[in-house]
Parts: C-alpha cells; sequence; structure tokens
C-alpha cells in the first residue's frame, strides 16, 4: 500500500449552477469548429469541410454563398447556440449534462427548422434526419466541451 494515498477528488466550479460565459462561448466555437470540420456530425455524410453548410443544412447553389461568409454565419450561429446550451446544462453534472446538451440541441433545430422554413421555403425542404442529427450532436459536444472548460476551485490538499 502506498503511504498517503488519496483518492482524487474532482474540483468543483467555482460558481456551480451559474453561466461562465467564457466556458459558454468556448463550447460554442468548439461544437462549431467541430461541426465545421465535419459538417453533419459524421464523416460518412455528404457534404465536406468545402461545402457551405449551416449547422448541417447545405445552403443552396442559387444563394451564391460565399464559403467564408457559411463559414462565418456557421461560427456566429455556434456561439449562441454554445451559450443557450451552456445555459441550459450549467447546474447539471457530466454525462447528465451530455444527454440533457443533445436533447437542447434537438430543440434548436425545431427552433431553426422554423426559422429557415418562413425565411426560405425552399431551403427547408429535403432530407431533415442529418440535420437533425447535426443539431443533437452539436448540443452533446457543447456541452461536453463546456463541463471542461469551467474554471474550477483549488483545493490546497
Amino acid at each position: 500500500m502506498i503511504r498517503g494515498y488519496e483518492a482524487v477528488r474532482p474540483a468543483e466550479a467555482v460558481a456551480p449552477g451559474r453561466l461562465q460565459w467564457g466556458a459558454a462561448l468556448g463550447a460554442g466555437f468548439i461544437a462549431g469548429l467541430v461541426l465545421l470540420i465535419i459538417p453533419r456530425g459524421s464523416p460518412w455524410a455528404s457534404l465536406t469541410f468545402f461545402s457551405p453548410a449551416i449547422m448541417g443544412r447545405a445552403v443552396p447553389a442559387g444563394m451564391m454563398l460565399p464559403l467564408p461568409f457559411a463559414w462565418a454565419v456557421h461560427l456566429g450561429l455556434s456561439l449562441v447556440y454554445g451559450i443557450i446550451v451552456s445555459a441550459s446544462i450549467a447546474a447539471l453534472h457530466r454525462y447528465r449534462a451530455v444527454l440533457v446538451g443533445g436533447m437542447i440541441g434537438a430543440v434548436l433545430y425545431l427552433l431553426n427548422w422554423l426559422i429557415v422554413s418562413l425565411l426560405w421555403p425552399r431551403w427547408a425542404v429535403g432530407n431533415q434526419v442529418p440535420v437533425i442529427f447535426t443539431h443533437v450532436v452539436f448540443g452533446m459536444i457543447a456541452a461536453g466541451a463546456y463541463r471542461g472548460l469551467l474554471r474550477r476551485k483549488v483545493t490546497a490538499g
């Protein structure tokens, strides 16, 4: 037996249950960056890094949206979504936060679908399963990233 051994206890968040803005923005950026590289949350999807896509939804060719602008819109939306997911899971711990983050991603999909179908009805038609999947994956990644980026109290041992 090792003398003086103590099991490692996870450090607690500085202000448990309160939103940490830096971690929330970082979580949204990380999740957005992952889904920028893998646009539909799956490496086997039809979209690639060089396809103009915003939150898993391919931008129609008729919109003539430049790729860097599509990336900027995607990352901007990711920051907003990241704050929403982070605020929703701020009081939750580890695995529950990731599961709830996925559910929040599904709710964000519904909100996204409503707005897109009102503004661009033709853009909302088609196979929505990959877009739903992307939103759920986004929520899970953002929740996990937020939990990992939280500032924590350091206790003297």
